[in-house]
Order: C-alpha cells, then sequence, then structure tokens
C-alpha cells in the first residue's frame, strides 16, 4: 500500500456568463423563462435570511387562522426574483439601477411560480447603456406580480 496522497484534480475555473451586448437589444427580446415551486423550507429560509418573522410565512395554523389558505410568500421574493433573472441574464458587466414592483395577487406554499419577461426599451447613455425590461411573475395563469426594471450596462 502507498503512502502517498491520491492525486487531486485541480477545479476548473469558474465560468462567468458572458454580459449581453446592450448595443444588439430590440423592444421585444425575450429573457429565459424561470420556474420554481416554493416549498415551507424556502419561505423559512428567506424569512432567515431577510430577518422577517411574520407568523403568515411560516405557521400553517396561523395563516389559516388569518383566513388564508396555506403559508405566504412574502411580497418581497417578487422583487429578488426579478432582480437575480434581470442580472443573471444581463451578465456581470451589469448593474441593477432601479426597480418598479408591482404585486398583483397573493402566491402560497406549494404554488409554482414562472417569470418571464422581454425588454422594453435600450437607450445609449453616454459610454453605456441603459436597459428597461418588463418582467411578469405567474403562478400558472395568475398574474402574482410585475416589474418594469432598469439596468445600466457600462462600456465593453
Amino acid at each position: 500500500m502507498s503512502a502517498t496522497a491520491p492525486a487531486m484534480k485541480s477545479a476548473a475555473p469558474p465560468v462567468l456568463q458572458p454580459t449581453v451586448d446592450p448595443a444588439t437589444l430590440k423592444p421585444g427580446t425575450t429573457l429565459p423563462a424561470w420556474e420554481h415551486r416554493f416549498t415551507e423550507v424556502d419561505l423559512v429560509a428567506y424569512g432567515a435570511a431577510t430577518w422577517d418573522w411574520h407568523r403568515v410565512h411560516y405557521d400553517l395554523e396561523y395563516a389559516r387562522s388569518r383566513k388564508l389558505p396555506g403559508v405566504l410568500i412574502d411580497g418581497q421574493v417578487y422583487g429578488a426574483i426579478f432582480a437575480k433573472l434581470a442580472t443573471r441574464w444581463a451578465g456581470p458587466l451589469s448593474f441593477l439601477l432601479g426597480m418598479g414592483l408591482k404585486m398583483r395577487s397573493m402566491a402560497f406554499a406549494g404554488d409554482t411560480l414562472r417569470a418571464e419577461g422581454d425588454v422594453r426599451s435600450v437607450e445609449a447613455q453616454g459610454s453605456g447603456y441603459q436597459v428597461q425590461l418588463a418582467q411578469r411573475l405567474f403562478c400558472g395563469d395568475r398574474l402574482i406580480a410585475e416589474s418594469l426594471t432598469t439596468l445600466r450596462f457600462g462600456p465593453r
């Protein structure tokens, strides 16, 4: 038996998704769709990360006592979804400038939410671009939230 340590594989360097080239974007360009089924564990984890311990987000009996069908997904989650999807799509040379979030309906643990969006406008500004995205979040056919999300792209 050899006393030498097994050879270790070197880890592959992390791969960054290239930033979308804003000069090639046009209104109507679609963003990749995203879907996730939210569990009670997801909601407790989000509450822990944001220090939001309102019982309606984790206590099923309490939520039902408030005449809700289940544990309520925190509305801040919707904004986090839109921000994450916009910046992942745009890449590391983009910056989130703003978001106009409108909540339209409630969603609950066990619901599967689907996000989609498209480019609303592209504007050259100085050495970069400003891009507005229209994003929507659905549970089935029901609109849960929508956002007008603004990104800034620096020079390439």
